[in-house]
C-alpha cells in the first residue's frame, strides 16, 4: 500500500476576537494532538507520531481543509509535552477562506485542525507486539512515526483524532454572510463546492432552490391555442438547453447522456415546468466529470490504479488487485476512466481546482505531479500523484510488452545475480570433488574446484518514450499502457540482440570447437541419427581430470527451420521404419528434450546465423553455456515516469534495464553443423 507522508492529526481550536480597540486579527488556539493512534488514508495500520521525536519547520501555516491555496492565518508559538502538543496563531491572512473559518466559528461550527507532519522515519509494530510512545502502550499491527517535522495544520471539519474540537469567537462586527447556509448546504449536497464556483452558476442554482422551496408552480398555459403552442416550444426549448448545457459538461460520457435525454423525455410527456426540470437535472444526475471528487470518495492510488487496468482490459487484473479495490474502482469509474480524467484526478487530489475546464494545461500536469515526497493526512484526504498511479500502471504493462517478444534467451540460460557494474569473476562449476575413502585417522581430503574462471560485467540499456500532449487532448488512455508495451518489448528485444550476437559468435571460436569436444561435423543432421551422433558426443565431455562429466543434456536448440523435424523426433512415440508397410520402431528419443527455437539464429543481421546448424544443451541451472548478469537479479525492465520538459506537455517514461551476456561452460552442450558427412 503506498502510504502518504504528510500525518495529519486533528485538535481542538480556540479562536478569540481581537481588542476592539486596535482592530487586530482573532487568534486561535490548538490542542493538536494527543499522543493517540490514528486512522489514516493510505496506510494499512494505525498511526501513532511519537511527540518527542517531533520538530518544527522555520515557518507554520493554517490552511483551510490542507488546501495551500486556502490560507486562513499563521502560528506564533507551540509547546510540547509528552503527551500533548499545543498550538497558538493568529487568522491573519485577506482570504476568503479565512472569514469562512472565523464566522462559522462565530455562528457555532466545531472546526477541527488537522496539524501536518511530514515523517522522517517510521517503524512499523508487529501484530503480536506492544510498544509505549507518548507515555501510552499501544498493541500492534501499527505504525510509530519516530521522527517528524511539523509544518502547518489544516482548519477541517472532521479528523482522525476525534479528540479533538476547534472553538472560536469572532470579532464583534462580523459581516452577514451574503449566501444562505441552508443554500449553501443544498449546493454542497449536490456536488458543488460553493467556494469555487461562477457567478451564472450560483445565480442558477438559487434560482432552482428557490423553486424548490417554493409551492410546485403550475405550467404556463393559454386559451388561445396558437398562445398555448408558442408557450409549449418556449418550455420545450429552454428544458432543451438545460439538458444540452448538462451534456455539455458530461466529457462524453454515454451513461450520463443517455440519463439525461431520458429525463427531458420524461419532463416533456409529464408537462414539467423548466424550473422543475432544472432541479431534477442537478438532484437527480451526477456532478460534471470534470469534477473529480477525490476527497470525498476515499479514492487512493491502488483504486485509481485497478480503474486504469480495469479501462485497459488488463488479462489476468485478479492477480494483481484483492476485490475490494477492483469493487470499489469499478463503482467509482465503471472500467471508462479516462486519460483527462486520470490527470484531472491527480491533480485535485494535490490542491489543484479547475472546476469549470475539463482540459489538461501546465497547471494540471505539474499539479499531478505535486508531491512527489506524498502526504499522510489523517483528516481524510487522499493524496494522488501521476507519477505513481502511471508508474504502478506501467510497470505491470511492460511485463506485457517483455513477454510478447522471443524467449528463448532466457529459457537457455543461467542468470546471475550482480552486485554492481565491476567485472564480476565466476569459477568454473567443473570440479574434483569425488568422495575419497576416509582413512583410519578420520581426516577428510579437501576436493579442488577448476581453476577456469568466466567473467561478465553488467551495463544499463533504456529507452525513453512519452504520452504526448496528443494523447491526452485525445483522451486516448490507450497511450498509457501502448508505451510501456513498447519499452518492455524494446528491452527484451535489446537484451536478444546482445544475447544472440554473443551466443551465434561462439560458433567458430575457441567455445565450440575441436579442441574442446563439443561439436559434431559428421552426421550432424536433425533426423534420429544426427541426433543419434550428437548425443554420444556430449555423454563423453569429460571434468578437467579427465573423469566423466556425467550430465544428461536437456534442450534442444533449433533454427525455426529445424523446429518442426525436431519436434516430429522429441515427440513421436515411434519412427516409420517399413519400406512398403507400416513397420513400427519405438522411438528412445520421445519426451527426452525441451525443444526451443529462435527466429534470431537464422537471421542474416547476426555474424554465424545459420538455418541447418542445431544444438545440444545441458540443462541450464546445472552446467550453463551462457550466462545473463543482471543487477541484483532483475532481468527485466523498469520503467520510471516525470513530468515532461518545460517546453513539452506529456509525461515522459523511460525504461531501463541493467544486463550483460557472456559464454560460460563449453562443456555444458555440442553444436551440430547440420552436415550429413
Amino acid at each position: 500500500m503506498t502510504k502518504s507522508k504528510i500525518l495529519a492529526m486533528q485538535a481542538p481550536v480556540t479562536i478569540s476576537a481581537g481588542a476592539a480597540e486596535d482592530n487586530s486579527p482573532p487568534k486561535f488556539e490548538v490542542v493538536a494532538y494527543t499522543g493517540g493512534a490514528m486512522q489514516i488514508t493510505g496506510w494499512e495500520h494505525p498511526v501513532v507520531i511519537d511527540l518527542e521525536g517531533m520538530d518544527f519547520s522555520n515557518s507554520l501555516v493554517a490552511n483551510l481543509d490542507h488546501d495551500r491555496t486556502k490560507r486562513v492565518g499563521h502560528v506564533t508559538a507551540k509547546e510540547k509535552t509528552i503527551d500533548t502538543l499545543t498550538l497558538s496563531g493568529v487568522a491573519s491572512a485577506a482570504t476568503e477562506s479565512r472569514r469562512e473559518v472565523v464566522e462559522s466559528a462565530a455562528g457555532g461550527f466545531g472546526w477541527q485542525a488537522s496539524v501536518e507532519a511530514t515523517p522522517r522515519q517510521v517503524r512499523e509494530v508487529a501484530a503480536d507486539k506492544k510498544t509505549t510512545v507518548n507515555g501510552q502502550t499501544f498493541a500492534g499491527p501499527l505504525y510509530v512515526a519516530s521522527q517528524t517535522t511539523l509544518t502547518g495544520f489544516g482548519f477541517v471539519s472532521h479528523g482522525a483524532d476525534d479528540s479533538t474540537q476547534v472553538t472560536i469567537a469572532a470579532t464583534a462586527d462580523l459581516e452577514e454572510d451574503n449566501v444562505n447556509p441552508k443554500l449553501k448546504a443544498w449546493v454542497e449536497e449536490i456536488g458543488f463546492d460553493p467556494e469555487n464556483i461562477s457567478d451564472d452558476e450560483l445565480s442558477q442554482l438559487k434560482a432552482n432552490y428557490g423553486g424548490r422551496q417554493a409551492p410546485a408552480a403550475a405550467r404556463q398555459t393559454s386559451s388561445n391555442p396558437f398562445e398555448a403552442r408558442k408557450l409549449e416550444a418556449k418550455r420545450r426549448r429552454e428544458m432543451r438547453d438545460i439538458a444540452d448545457r448538462q451534456i455539455d459538461l458530461r466529457n462524453s460520457d454515454e451513461e450520463e447522456i443517455i440519463a439525461i435525454e431520458k429525463m427531458y423525455d420524461h419532463a416533456v410527456e409529464a408537462n414539467m415546468t423548466v424550473d422543475q426540470f432544472r432541479l431534477g437535472i442537478y438532484e437527480s444526475t451526477l456532478p460534471p466529470a470534470s469534477k473529480v471528487r477525490t476527497r470525498h470518495t476515499g479514492l487512493n492510488s491502488r483504486t485509481v490504479e485497478a480503474a486504469v487496468c480495469q479501462a485497459a482490459r488488463m488479462p489476468g487484473i485478479e492477480n494483481h488487485f484483492d476485490d475490494a479495490t477492483l469493487q470499489a474502482a469499478h463503482d467509482e469509474f465503471k472500467g471508462r476512466i479516462g486519460l483527462k480524467q486520470l490527470f484531472l484526478l491527480c491533480a485535485e487530489a494535490n490542491g489543484h481546482h479547475n472546476r469549470h475546464s475539463s482540459e489538461v494545461d501546465r497547471d494540471v500536469l505539474q499539479a499531478a505531479f505535486t508531491n512527489q515526497g506524498r502526504t499522510i493526512e489523517a483528516a481524510g484526504f487522499s493524496t494522488l500523484t501521476i507519477s505513481n498511479v502511471v508508474a504502478a500502471t506501467a510497470n505491470k504493462f511492460i511485463m506485457r510488452g517483455w513477454n510478447s517478444v522471443d524467449q528463448t534467451s532466457m529459457r537457455i540460460s543461467r542468470i546471475q545475480n550482480v552486485r554492481d557494474f565491476k567485472t564480476a569473476t565466476t569459477v568454473s562449476l567443473t570440479d574434483n570433488v569425488i568422495y575419497e575413502k576416509v582413512g583410519a585417522s578420520g581426516e577428510i581430503k579437501h576436493g579442488t574446484l577448476s581453476d577456469l574462471t568466466y567473467t561478465n560485467k553488467v551495463d544499463t540499456y533504456a529507452r525513453m518514450l512519452a504520452i504526448t500532449r496528443e494523447d491526452i487532448v485525445n483522451d486516448d488512455l490507450s497511450a498509457l499502457t501502448d508505451v510501456p508495451m513498447k519499452l518492455g518489448a524494446g528491452a527484451m528485444k535489446k537484451l536478444n540482440d546482445i544475447f544472440w550476437t554473443e551466443f551465434l559468435g561462439l560458433v567458430g571460436a575457441s567455445f565450440f570447437a575441436a579442441g574442446n569436444n563439443n561439436i559434431n561435423t559428421g552426421v550432424a543432421t536433425m533426423t534420429e541419427a544426427g541426433l543419434d551422433a550428437t548425443y554420444v558426443i556430449f555423454k563423453n565431455q569429460t571434468n578437467p581430470d579427465s573423469t566423466p562429466l556425467g550430465l544428461e543434456p536437456a534442450i534442444l536448440l533449433v533454427p525455426t527451420a529445424l523446429e518442426g523435424a525436431a519436434l516430429r523426433l522429441v515427440r513421436s512415440e515411434q519412427f516409420v521404419t517399413g519400406a512398403t508397410t507400416m513397420e513400427g520402431s519405438s522411438n528412445i528419443w520421445a519426451n527426452r528434450f525441451q525443444v526451443y527455437s529462435s527466429p534470431y539464429i537464422s537471421n542474416s543481421s547476426y555474424t554465424g546465423n545459420t538455418s541447418v546448424a542445431w544444438w545440444m544443451l545441458a540443462n541450464p541451472s546445472e552446467l550453463p553455456v551462457i550466462t545473463i548478469a543482471a543487477l541484483n537479479g532483475q532481468v527485466e525492465p523498469t520503467v520510471d515516469t516525470a513530468e515532461a520538459d518545460f517546453n513539452t506537455l506529456g509525461v515522459q517514461m523511460r525504461g531501463y534495464n541493467d544486463v550483460g551476456v557472456s559464454d560460460t561452460e563449453y562443456r555444458g552442450g555440442v553444436h551440430a553443423d547440420g552436415g550429413a558427412s
